[in-house]
This record gives structure tokens, C-alpha cells and sequence, in this order.
């Protein structure tokens, strides 16, 4: 990470609680990282549906993407389980 700037915005008593609730849970209270997480998600998310648009489909209902992310945890699941496996040692013949 570079430089940084400082920038002002306006949020309401509440959003702020929440964003150095936020950052303190995750960020040992640093809303500058919170919100540098914050962005990167929001940029990950307007890259799919941009890449959505461009496949033409119309954007997946909110049971279609937890179907996806359901299918994609018990990847991780099946993959976390063979990778926590060792090697066997091939005895001699």
C-alpha cells in the first residue's frame, strides 16, 4: 500500500457506530481498512454483474446465488478434507 489521502464524508450517527463497530471487530478499529475491504467488494461485485450483463442473463435471485454458494462451500469442505489427508508411503513389493 501507497500513500493515502484523507477524504471526508457525511454518514448519519447510526452508520457510523456500525462502521467503527465494523472496524473494530475486524480491523483492530481501523475504519481505513474496513473501508479499503469494503471497496475491493464492492468492485468485486459490480466486475460480476458487468460480466453478468455481458452473458446476457438476467441477475441471479438471491436462492440462485446461495445455491452457488452452497455448492461452492462443500467444494472447499471436499477439498479442505483431501488436503488435510497425508500421503501414504507405498510399501516395497
Amino acid at each position: 500500500m501507497g500513500a493515502t489521502e484523507t477524504v471526508g464524508v457525511s454518514l448519519d450517527g447510526e452508520t457510523k457506530r456500525t462502521l467503527k463497530a465494523l472496524a473494530q471487530e475486524k480491523h483492530q478499529g481501523n475504519v481505513s481498512a474496513l473501508i479499503t475491504e469494503m471497496t475491493a467488494a464492492a468492485v468485486q461485485q459490480a466486475a460480476f454483474e458487468r460480466a453478468w450483463r455481458w452473458y446476457g442473463g438476467p441477475e441471479p435471485t438471491d436462492a440462485a446465488r446461495d445455491a452457488v454458494d452452497a455448492q461452492l462451500e462443500e467444494g472447499w469442505k471436499l477439498a479442505r478434507r483431501h488436503a488435510a489427508k497425508k500421503p501414504r508411503r507405498r510399501s516395497a513389493a
